[in-house]
């Protein structure tokens, strides 16, 4: 989805979403006709259970992808939460904190989770801050391979999917990004990698010590395919279909489950 633009500085929406539904639970939260003492607990805890519930359940989703990188259950910085389990473990919580309470106020407090939820939800489909989307076909741009091959970027696209990635060696998340595709990708789809705005000695010297070769390694010293897409953070990583429509795209480190089922999609 498009990023929220604080001037050129890209913000995702979904944690600013989720952080508005938050700040919407605690204020339903002070009208609620609950002990201070109680009150408090519920929605501090109401916050960590939903946060940790959407995490397992985006996990149980994705088993393999955190058998590859386990470690990544714990970036709770990156995306991977499920808003389904986010709302299981909210109503867990109030059940549970609130059990001695009479029915009504838990009722009402559940209420507040279900409008919460909704807001959220809704935000979400609605996106009201979010910017412009990016072009939904790659331009008509011929860059230089690490060779000095020309190539046209509209050629690359084939049947099988296709994944660009916008990158430059000072970027630590694009070096997380290249790694994760330099593990993960074997052969299910075809990688083209776009070095923005460096020397050929910086790209050529990155990728050969990490011994990151990819089908297709090209140049963009003039920055044009990242100044097309309108996007300053990066990587840039997109994904086209056998017809060159992107499909999805992300910006920022990409984490594994997400990259996982990209490679893995035939569309």
């Amino acid at each position: 989805m498009p990023p929220i633009m604080l001037g050129h500085v890209p913000l995702p929406s979904a944690p600013l979403y989720a952080a508005v539904a938050a700040l919407a639970l605690l204020a339903l939260g002070a009208l609620l006709r609950l002990p201070g003492t109680r009150r408090r607990q519920w929605l501090s805890g109401t916050l960590v259970a939903a946060l940790i519930g959407a995490r397992l359940v985006y996990i149980a989703l994705h088993p393999e992808a955190y058998r590859e990188a386990p470690f990544e259950a714990i970036t709770l910085w990156q995306s991977g939460y499920h808003p389904l389990g986010a709302l299981l473990g909210a109503v867990a919580w109030t059940l549970w904190c609130l059990r001695n309470l009479p029915v009504h106020q838990m009722r009402r407090a559940t209420g507040a989770l279900m409008v919460c939820s909704a807001l959220w939800w809704g935000l979400n489909a609605w996106q009201p801050l979010a910017g412009d989307p990016p072009p939904s076909h790659l331009p008509s741009l011929t860059l230089k391979a690490l060779d000095g091959t020309p190539t046209s970027i509209e050629t690359l696209v084939s049947a099988s999917p296709l994944i660009v990635v916008l990158w430059r060696s000072d970027c630590r998340a694009c070096r997380r990004t290249l790694a994760r595709l330099t593990d993960l990708n074997r052969d299910t789809a075809t990688v083209v990698t776009v070095n923005e705005g460096q020397t050929l000695l910086q790209a050529a010297r990155y990728l050969d010590a990490r011994d990151a070769s990819f089908p297709h390694d090209l140049r963009d010293p003039q920055q044009r395919l990242q100044a097309y897409f309108g996007m300053p953070e990066l990587p840039l990583t997109l994904r086209l279909d056998a017809h060159g429509r992107l499909r999805d795209y992300q910006t920022g480190e990409i984490p594994t489950a997400h990259l996982m089922r990209w490679l893995s999609s035939t569309t």
